[in-house]
Protein backbone atom coordinates (compact mmCIF):
# COMPACT_ATOMS: atom_id res chain seq x y z
CA UNK A 1 0.00 0.00 0.00
CA UNK A 2 1.20 3.36 -1.01
CA UNK A 3 0.80 6.76 -0.07
CA UNK A 4 1.76 10.28 -1.18
CA UNK A 5 2.31 13.84 1.16
CA UNK A 6 4.08 16.91 1.09
CA UNK A 7 7.52 16.64 3.34
CA UNK A 8 10.58 18.73 4.82
CA UNK A 9 13.07 16.27 5.39
CA UNK A 10 14.50 17.12 9.00
CA UNK A 11 17.66 15.16 9.04
CA UNK A 12 19.18 11.82 8.08
CA UNK A 13 21.04 9.13 9.25
CA UNK A 14 22.66 6.25 7.77
CA UNK A 15 22.17 2.89 8.65
CA UNK A 16 23.32 -0.83 6.84
CA UNK A 17 25.85 -0.63 3.85
CA UNK A 18 23.69 1.64 1.46
CA UNK A 19 20.38 2.50 3.20
CA UNK A 20 19.21 5.84 5.39
CA UNK A 21 16.47 6.58 7.53
CA UNK A 22 15.39 10.20 7.10
CA UNK A 23 13.19 12.53 9.39
CA UNK A 24 10.52 14.09 7.66
CA UNK A 25 8.04 16.57 9.22
CA UNK A 26 5.13 15.50 6.48
CA UNK A 27 1.86 17.61 5.94
CA UNK A 28 -0.43 15.60 6.99
CA UNK A 29 1.07 12.48 8.61
CA UNK A 30 3.48 14.78 11.25
CA UNK A 31 6.70 13.49 11.90
CA UNK A 32 7.74 10.44 10.42
CA UNK A 33 10.81 8.35 9.48
CA UNK A 34 10.86 7.14 6.37
CA UNK A 35 13.71 4.38 4.73
CA UNK A 36 15.41 4.81 1.78
CA UNK A 37 16.61 1.69 0.24
CA UNK A 38 19.98 1.65 -1.47
CA UNK A 39 20.29 5.48 -1.41
CA UNK A 40 23.98 5.52 -1.08
CA UNK A 41 24.27 3.29 -3.82
CA UNK A 42 26.81 5.31 -6.35
CA UNK A 43 23.99 4.87 -8.98
CA UNK A 44 21.16 5.69 -6.91
CA UNK A 45 18.80 7.56 -8.41
CA UNK A 46 16.90 9.47 -4.99
CA UNK A 47 20.07 10.40 -3.35
CA UNK A 48 19.92 14.12 -4.84
CA UNK A 49 16.29 14.62 -3.83
CA UNK A 50 17.01 13.81 -0.58
CA UNK A 51 18.86 16.20 1.22
CA UNK A 52 18.06 17.98 4.72
CA UNK A 53 15.63 21.16 4.45
CA UNK A 54 14.41 20.39 1.21
CA UNK A 55 10.67 20.72 0.60
CA UNK A 56 9.46 17.16 -1.16
CA UNK A 57 6.49 15.58 -2.68
CA UNK A 58 6.79 11.62 -1.51
CA UNK A 59 5.71 8.58 -2.05
CA UNK A 60 6.15 6.47 0.28
CA UNK A 61 5.57 2.59 0.69
CA UNK A 62 3.99 1.23 4.02
CA UNK A 63 6.42 -0.91 5.84
CA UNK A 64 6.44 -2.80 9.42
CA UNK A 65 8.87 -0.50 11.06
CA UNK A 66 9.26 2.14 8.64
CA UNK A 67 7.89 3.62 5.61
CA UNK A 68 10.09 2.72 2.66
CA UNK A 69 10.45 6.29 -0.47
CA UNK A 70 9.16 4.74 -3.17
CA UNK A 71 9.36 8.54 -5.29
CA UNK A 72 10.41 11.64 -4.33
CA UNK A 73 10.31 15.37 -6.32
CA UNK A 74 11.44 18.32 -5.20
CA UNK A 75 9.54 20.99 -4.47
CA UNK A 76 11.96 23.67 -2.74
CA UNK A 77 15.36 22.86 -2.26
CA UNK A 78 15.33 26.51 -0.82
CA UNK A 79 19.02 27.72 -2.66
CA UNK A 80 19.32 30.85 -0.40
CA UNK A 81 20.08 28.61 2.50
CA UNK A 82 22.49 26.70 0.36
CA UNK A 83 24.58 29.87 -0.76
CA UNK A 84 24.59 31.68 2.50
CA UNK A 85 26.00 29.68 5.54
CA UNK A 86 24.65 32.28 7.87
CA UNK A 87 21.53 31.44 6.63
CA UNK A 88 21.99 27.79 6.40
CA UNK A 89 22.89 27.77 10.10
CA UNK A 90 19.64 28.93 11.50
CA UNK A 91 17.99 26.74 9.11
CA UNK A 92 19.55 23.52 10.62
CA UNK A 93 19.03 24.72 13.71
CA UNK A 94 14.98 25.07 13.15
CA UNK A 95 14.60 22.31 11.69
CA UNK A 96 16.66 20.02 14.88
CA UNK A 97 14.22 22.41 17.10
CA UNK A 98 11.07 20.58 15.43
CA UNK A 99 12.77 17.67 15.83
CA UNK A 100 13.65 17.88 19.61
CA UNK A 101 10.06 19.27 19.92
CA UNK A 102 7.92 17.08 18.20
CA UNK A 103 6.96 13.01 18.92
CA UNK A 104 7.41 10.70 15.89
CA UNK A 105 3.81 10.74 14.42
CA UNK A 106 2.45 13.81 15.96
CA UNK A 107 -0.05 15.75 13.53
CA UNK A 108 0.66 19.07 13.97
CA UNK A 109 0.10 20.95 10.81
CA UNK A 110 0.27 24.43 11.72
CA UNK A 111 4.00 23.10 12.66
CA UNK A 112 4.30 22.31 9.54
CA UNK A 113 3.01 25.18 7.81
CA UNK A 114 5.18 27.58 10.36
CA UNK A 115 8.41 25.06 9.77
CA UNK A 116 7.68 25.84 5.91
CA UNK A 117 7.35 29.76 6.68
CA UNK A 118 10.19 30.32 8.70
CA UNK A 119 12.29 28.50 6.07
CA UNK A 120 11.30 30.92 3.58
CA UNK A 121 11.31 33.82 5.71
CA UNK A 122 15.42 33.18 6.69
CA UNK A 123 15.53 32.61 3.15
CA UNK A 124 14.95 35.92 1.69
CA UNK A 125 17.13 37.85 4.29
CA UNK A 126 19.48 40.49 3.07
CA UNK A 127 22.75 39.42 4.84
CA UNK A 128 25.50 38.47 2.41
CA UNK A 129 27.31 35.13 4.49
CA UNK A 130 29.29 32.84 3.11
CA UNK A 131 29.44 29.83 0.45
CA UNK A 132 29.09 26.45 2.03
CA UNK A 133 30.39 23.58 0.02
CA UNK A 134 27.62 21.32 -0.67
CA UNK A 135 23.69 20.40 0.96
CA UNK A 136 25.12 17.61 2.86
CA UNK A 137 23.79 15.57 5.89
CA UNK A 138 23.80 17.53 9.23
CA UNK A 139 26.24 16.26 12.17
CA UNK A 140 26.25 18.71 14.77
CA UNK A 141 27.73 19.28 18.41
CA UNK A 142 26.64 20.27 21.99
CA UNK A 143 26.28 24.06 22.55
CA UNK A 144 25.57 26.61 25.21
CA UNK A 145 23.72 29.84 23.80
CA UNK A 146 22.27 31.20 20.71
CA UNK A 147 24.45 33.50 18.28
CA UNK A 148 24.60 37.26 18.18
CA UNK A 149 22.83 39.04 15.67
CA UNK A 150 19.74 41.14 16.87
CA UNK A 151 16.93 40.62 13.92
CA UNK A 152 18.96 37.82 12.26
CA UNK A 153 19.14 35.93 16.08
CA UNK A 154 15.08 37.29 16.19
CA UNK A 155 13.74 35.34 13.84
CA UNK A 156 14.83 31.97 15.69
CA UNK A 157 13.66 33.68 18.83
CA UNK A 158 10.31 34.11 17.47
CA UNK A 159 10.05 30.55 15.92
CA UNK A 160 10.95 28.61 19.17
CA UNK A 161 8.16 31.14 21.09
CA UNK A 162 5.37 29.56 18.08
CA UNK A 163 6.72 26.63 17.99
CA UNK A 164 6.11 25.90 21.96
CA UNK A 165 2.62 27.28 21.81
CA UNK A 166 1.84 24.69 18.72
CA UNK A 167 3.31 22.26 20.50
CA UNK A 168 1.12 22.82 23.28
CA UNK A 169 3.06 24.66 26.04
CA UNK A 170 2.01 28.36 25.53
CA UNK A 171 2.72 30.49 28.37
CA UNK A 172 0.38 31.73 30.32
CA UNK A 173 0.78 35.51 30.40
CA UNK A 174 -2.39 37.21 32.23
CA UNK A 175 -2.92 35.24 35.67
CA UNK A 176 -0.35 34.02 38.12
CA UNK A 177 -0.01 30.29 36.98
CA UNK A 178 -0.18 29.49 41.17
CA UNK A 179 -3.11 31.22 42.44
CA UNK A 180 -4.78 32.50 39.30
CA UNK A 181 -4.48 36.15 40.43
CA UNK A 182 -4.47 38.71 37.45
CA UNK A 183 -0.71 39.91 37.50
CA UNK A 184 0.08 43.33 36.38
CA UNK A 185 2.56 45.91 36.74
CA UNK A 186 5.89 47.32 34.88
CA UNK A 187 8.26 44.05 35.68
CA UNK A 188 6.78 41.00 36.16
CA UNK A 189 8.44 37.53 36.95
CA UNK A 190 8.14 34.71 34.39
CA UNK A 191 8.51 30.85 35.66
CA UNK A 192 9.32 29.03 32.44
CA UNK A 193 9.25 25.23 34.39
CA UNK A 194 5.41 26.50 35.13
CA UNK A 195 4.89 27.85 32.04
CA UNK A 196 3.78 31.21 32.68
CA UNK A 197 4.11 34.62 35.04
CA UNK A 198 3.84 34.77 38.32
CA UNK A 199 2.08 37.44 40.81
CA UNK A 200 4.21 39.30 43.64
CA UNK A 201 3.56 36.93 46.52
CA UNK A 202 3.63 33.63 44.31
CA UNK A 203 7.10 34.85 43.04
CA UNK A 204 8.93 35.55 46.70
CA UNK A 205 7.21 32.49 48.34
CA UNK A 206 7.78 29.87 45.47
CA UNK A 207 9.89 30.50 42.85
CA UNK A 208 12.63 32.93 43.76
CA UNK A 209 14.72 31.84 40.52
CA UNK A 210 12.26 33.12 38.06
CA UNK A 211 12.62 35.23 35.32
CA UNK A 212 12.30 39.09 35.73
CA UNK A 213 10.96 40.85 32.78
CA UNK A 214 8.72 43.78 31.85
CA UNK A 215 5.19 44.71 30.70
CA UNK A 216 6.87 45.33 27.03
CA UNK A 217 7.77 41.77 26.86
CA UNK A 218 4.90 40.10 27.73
CA UNK A 219 2.62 42.25 25.43
CA UNK A 220 5.31 41.48 22.61
CA UNK A 221 5.09 38.10 23.53
CA UNK A 222 1.52 38.07 23.13
CA UNK A 223 1.57 40.24 19.72
CA UNK A 224 3.81 37.27 18.78
CA UNK A 225 1.57 34.45 19.66
CA UNK A 226 -1.09 35.20 17.66
CA UNK A 227 0.18 36.98 14.41
CA UNK A 228 1.86 35.15 11.66
CA UNK A 229 5.50 34.77 11.56
CA UNK A 230 7.89 37.27 10.09
CA UNK A 231 10.67 39.86 10.83
CA UNK A 232 9.37 42.02 13.56
CA UNK A 233 11.15 45.24 14.76
CA UNK A 234 11.46 45.50 18.58
CA UNK A 235 13.70 47.10 21.40
CA UNK A 236 17.08 45.20 22.02
CA UNK A 237 15.85 44.79 25.64
CA UNK A 238 12.54 43.23 24.85
CA UNK A 239 14.35 41.16 21.80
CA UNK A 240 16.89 39.75 24.90
CA UNK A 241 14.05 39.38 27.33
CA UNK A 242 11.76 37.24 24.37
CA UNK A 243 15.34 34.91 23.81
CA UNK A 244 15.73 34.56 27.23
CA UNK A 245 12.20 33.48 27.82
CA UNK A 246 12.39 30.92 24.62
CA UNK A 247 15.73 29.13 25.56
CA UNK A 248 14.69 28.69 29.32
CA UNK A 249 11.13 26.93 28.43
CA UNK A 250 13.08 24.75 25.79
CA UNK A 251 15.47 23.57 28.58
CA UNK A 252 12.49 23.54 31.10
CA UNK A 253 10.70 21.32 29.01
CA UNK A 254 12.97 19.04 27.16
CA UNK A 255 15.81 19.47 29.03
CA UNK A 256 18.25 19.90 26.30
CA UNK A 257 19.02 22.72 23.35
CA UNK A 258 19.21 21.36 19.84
CA UNK A 259 22.94 20.39 19.40
CA UNK A 260 22.88 22.54 16.40
CA UNK A 261 23.24 25.58 17.90
CA UNK A 262 27.15 25.06 17.99
CA UNK A 263 27.02 25.26 14.78
CA UNK A 264 25.67 28.76 14.71
CA UNK A 265 27.68 30.10 17.97
CA UNK A 266 30.75 29.07 16.48
CA UNK A 267 30.03 30.75 13.00
CA UNK A 268 28.17 33.85 14.14
CA UNK A 269 32.00 34.68 16.54
CA UNK A 270 33.95 33.82 13.12
CA UNK A 271 32.30 35.73 10.45
CA UNK A 272 33.00 39.02 11.59
CA UNK A 273 36.73 37.96 11.46
CA UNK A 274 36.61 36.08 8.02
CA UNK A 275 34.76 39.20 6.49
CA UNK A 276 37.92 41.36 7.61
CA UNK A 277 40.27 38.85 5.90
Amino acid sequence: MTYNTEGIILKYRDIGEHERIYTILTREHGKIEGWAQGVRKSQSKLVAHLQPLYFCDFMFARGKRFDRVAQVKVLNRFPELWADLEKLSKAVYVAALVDLVLRPGTREGTVFNLLQTTLQVISSEPSPGLQPSSPEGVEDGPSERRPRGGQGEGILTLFSLKLLKESGFSPELHYCVLCKKEVQGLSLSFDAIRGGVLCTDCFIKASPEALQISSLTIETLESILTAPIARLEMPEAVRRELSIIADAMIAAHFGEEPKARNFMVSLADELPQMARV
